[in-house]
């Protein structure tokens, strides 16, 4: 299920204002939202940067004359990642990623990080496909160790090797019960041939659950999860 456009172009609204260095995750949700962004931009004549996540998007963001940047030069004010999984810690598992060590750096950079997810897929201990991104040199050595964990297989796109936007291969591990998400983390980038993992331990801010309706919750004020602010209303009424 997709967000509607009135919740993107209420998020849009919302959350993003002048002077602010935007960056959108790699999915045809993240495509909408630059193109909302771009209406606003018009229609405000306001100042925006985007970070692109990938090709497509840097693409678009020029078809659409909107200003891109770079983390070399710029930290981002406000990412909005469209994630799989979200447990009550808010840490999340993103599965389709163009890279996840180009996410995980967007990802550290923001100062505010929305995710977004089916209502469905939140609240639930954190398991299953869990994604790995790997050097391509010695990468079945990689994937025997990574067997460790769960079932590994190199993921494929194809008949060929999916490879990342950061020139990488992919590995796809089932886990099928996580103890500790920080023990998992330290487990895979203890073995050399793994980058970067599709688990963001502690990054998300405010996840945005949606299924017909829509809810945010807040990282902020923890202690209020299920109540919203006046800011937040109109969004949960679309």
């Amino acid at each position: 299920m997709v967000l509607h456009d009135e919740a993107v172009e209420a998020l849009v609204a919302k959350y993003v204002s002048n002077n602010m260095v935007l960056s959108f995750g790699t999915s045809p949700e993240g495509i909408r939202f630059i193109k909302k962004l771009a209406l606003k931009i018009e229609e405000e004549e306001i100042n925006i940067s985007v970070v692109p996540t990938n090709n497509r998007i840097a693409e678009l963001l020029t078809d659409l004359d909107i200003k891109t940047t770079s983390i070399n030069d710029k930290e981002i004010d406000l990412a909005i990642e469209f994630v799989d999984l979200v447990d009550k810690e808010f840490n999340f598992v993103e599965r389709e990623s163009g890279s996840f060590v180009r996410d995980k750096m967007i990802a550290q950079s923001a100062a505010e990080l929305i995710v977004i997810t089916e209502a469905k897929n939140y609240g639930k201990p954190l398991k299953g496909l869990i994604p790995f991104e790997v050097c391509h040199f010695g990468w079945k050595r990689t994937l025997l160790q990574l067997e460790k964990l769960g079932t590994a297989k190199i993921r494929e796109k194809n008949r060929k090797l999916f490879k990342t936007e950061t020139g990488h291969y992919v590995i796809d591990v089932n886990v099928d019960e996580i103890y500790s998400l920080e023990d998992l983390e330290f487990q895979a980038k203890d073995i050399p041939g793994v980058l970067e993992t599709g688990l963001f331990i502690g990054y998300a801010d405010r996840v945005l659950l949606h299924n017909g309706g829509l809810d945010m919750l807040s990282r902020l004020d923890y202690s209020k999860q299920n109540s919203v602010s006046e800011k937040e209303k109109d969004i949960m009424t679309l």
